[in-house]
């Protein structure tokens, strides 16, 4: 995760900015994070290894 995390921070203007809202009550929250396909990931973090659950 440290890595992937360098990484991010480094390339984030590369990828789309995205926000999603949950209701909460009465209310609601957004978040706000980037789209960052996969396999992308994987090609440019060294070490990266896809799981399947």
């Amino acid at each position: 995760m440290p890595k992937t995390r360098e990484w991010f921070l480094i390339t984030m203007r590369r990828f789309r900015e995205r926000s999603t809202t949950t209701p909460v009550g009465n209310n609601h929250y957004t978040t706000v994070g980037q789209l960052v396909p996969i396999t992308t990931v994987m090609l440019e973090v060294p070490g990266v290894k896809l799981e399947y659950l």
